[in-house]
């Protein structure tokens, strides 16, 4: 019984960090990402934003 207790919770344990990892990784990459190219993004790229505020702001810089 113990040898399959300490299997089991190995197996949720590696099932919960990869959950955790793909969540994780898809709030980081949206806050973090400056590139227009950001391959698992699910937000705006800040650099397109900075581009329309520049286009608002007449050109100043």
């Amino acid at each position: 019984m113990g040898i399959g207790r300490r299997l089991l919770k190995k197996i949720a344990r590696g099932a919960m960090t990869r959950v955790l990892d793909r969540v994780g990784g898809k709030v980081v990459s949206g806050m973090a990402d400056t590139s227009s190219d950001a391959p698992s993004s699910v937000f705006e790229p800040k650099r397109r934003l900075y581009e329309e505020l520049q286009k608002e702001d007449g050109g100043r810089a």
